[in-house]
């Protein structure tokens, strides 16, 4: 189950807005912020990934939602190291 991490008042990487903040399992976290003329979806998994990507109004919300579905299957499979390589690569290639 996500955990909601939201702090309010707190600033994004980016310096945005942050409108969501959520952790899976202590094992990876997922942030969701409006800034000026963008959003940005900062994620990560812990001492491995991180990375951001950019999106706008319309779309913001459907993509934090396929990437938390993405990050939360990886973490729920046992994997190899060079299978984590491989996500890690697809991942930041997809978003």
């Amino acid at each position: 189950m996500w955990k909601n991490i939201y702090k309010k008042g707190t600033k994004g990487t980016e310096n945005g807005e942050i409108l969501f903040d959520e952790e899976y399992k202590d094992a990876c976290r997922i942030t969701l912020e409006r800034c000026k003329e963008y959003y940005a979806i900062t994620c990560g998994v812990y001492g491995a990934m991180v990375h951001t990507v950019f999106s706008d109004a319309n779309s913001c919300q459907g993509l934090y939602n396929a990437m938390k579905k993405d990050l939360q299957g990886f973490i729920d499979k046992d994997t190899s190291y060079e299978e984590e390589l491989a996500f890690y690569e697809e991942f930041t290639s997809k978003y």
